[in-house]
């Protein structure tokens, strides 16, 4: 048995202090077991904490709680990971109200190079999965993970759409790891073990209560480096992570829509008051974030010939990435993106046109063969 852990879940479980006094606390003592050892050890403990935190601290802790709660974690593979150990998530350690132990089902590598949150609404429009696919496709080349929140819309659809990418995704719950909310995301979640896993804050038997929701957000804010909000009303689960995050001093996009969908004015709301940038593709999110743009293969095959290849440059290349990511699309937004001059850009239209790598759509809008 971990004394080291037995203490730190019956620390967390202490009633009267909050994550940061608790931080506070650890940072200065270094250890949960060192506070409790000196209320028992010393003649005058905590004699630099206040009398209020000092009566709290004093009082009979749940050590046995915390022994009821390891032996369940022994049974059911739960590891718990405490703050300043150093498998606890690094970017949520920075976090003022971090909390103090985490539990954890599945995989423990979440302190990836970088890392994502993609949250929304779960009423959301059908271009949603589309618009996720295109997001996670745009970050397979990195060492990435995907955090979201487990709730049914665009939550599930980030945690299904990472794994068809084979990327490392997480779920924050806002209850136990001894049940699964919703019921639907179960065997999700199952999936999720094998490349990602379950993080929670909760000990067994908390049920997932309203409050919970927006206090477990502050996870998938403060364990990511960019929060990416796809749809969302100007209310709810989504704004609230949008807000965490910056006020971490995280990076925060939002997915413009149509002015007048509800699913879409949180985000332009958060654009407006410059809490978010706009997101407009995987390319312009990977240049913001400063992160390696992914290597094109100047080796392309003919679609009528698949034995012929032709040697593509780069500024062509370009171009035809871009229209098979974002097609149909006009060549003016091509252009405006690769900041070509006019002849230039025509040429090598023309030519991916005529090699059959390209088709001209009504309205000027070109696509991918």
């Amino acid at each position: 048995m971990s004394n080291h852990l037995i203490y730190n879940i019956a620390f967390s479980k202490i009633k009267g202090l909050n994550d940061t006094q608790r931080k506070v606390l650890l940072s200065n003592y270094h250890s949960a077991e060192n506070i409790y050892n000196e209320r028992i050890h010393l003649r005058f403990p905590f004699s630099d904490v206040n009398d209020d935190f000092k009566k709290i601290l004093l009082k009979d802790w749940p050590l046995n709680e915390a022994e009821a709660e390891w032996a369940f974690m022994q049974k059911h593979n739960i590891i718990a990971t405490c703050i300043f150990d150093h498998d606890y998530p690094k970017r949520l350690e920075q976090c003022i109200d971090a909390p103090t132990i985490l539990y954890v089902k599945g995989q423990m590598n979440f302190n990836k190079k970088q890392m994502v949150s993609i949250v929304g609404t779960r009423q959301h429009t059908h271009q949603v999965t589309k618009v996720i696919h295109e997001i996670t496709e745009g970050l397979t080349h990195l060492n990435i993970g995907v955090i979201s929140g487990m709730a049914l819309g665009i939550d599930g659809i980030a945690h299904k759409t990472a794994m068809d990418n084979k990327i490392p995704t997480w779920g924050v719950l806002a209850h136990g790891l001894d049940q699964i909310y919703p019921r639907q995301h179960r065997r999700l979640a199952i999936d999720m073990l094998t490349n990602g896993g379950l993080i929670t804050e909760n000990r067994k038997g908390t049920v997932p209560l309203p409050y919970l929701f927006p206090k477990r957000n502050r996870i998938v804010a403060g364990m990511s480096d960019a929060t990416i909000i796809v749809e969302s009303d100007i209310k709810g689960g989504s704004m609230i992570t949008a807000y965490l995050a910056f006020g971490y001093d995280r990076l925060v996009f939002a997915l413009p829509g149509k002015i007048h969908d509800l699913k879409s004015k949180g985000c332009l709301l958060l654009i407006k008051n410059n809490h978010a940038q706009m997101y407009y593709d995987s390319t312009h999110f990977l240049e913001t974030m400063q992160w390696a743009l992914p290597q094109m293969n100047p080796i392309i095959k003919s679609p009528k010939n698949p034995q012929l290849t032709l040697n593509l440059g780069l500024e062509t290349l370009s171009i035809l990435e871009i229209i098979e990511r974002q097609g149909p699309i006009h060549p003016d937004d091509i252009a405006r993106q690769l900041q070509l001059a006019p002849g230039v850009f025509s040429t090598h239209l023309l030519m991916l046109e005529m090699q059959d790598f390209i088709f001209k759509q009504a309205g000027n809008l070109y696509i991918r063969l």
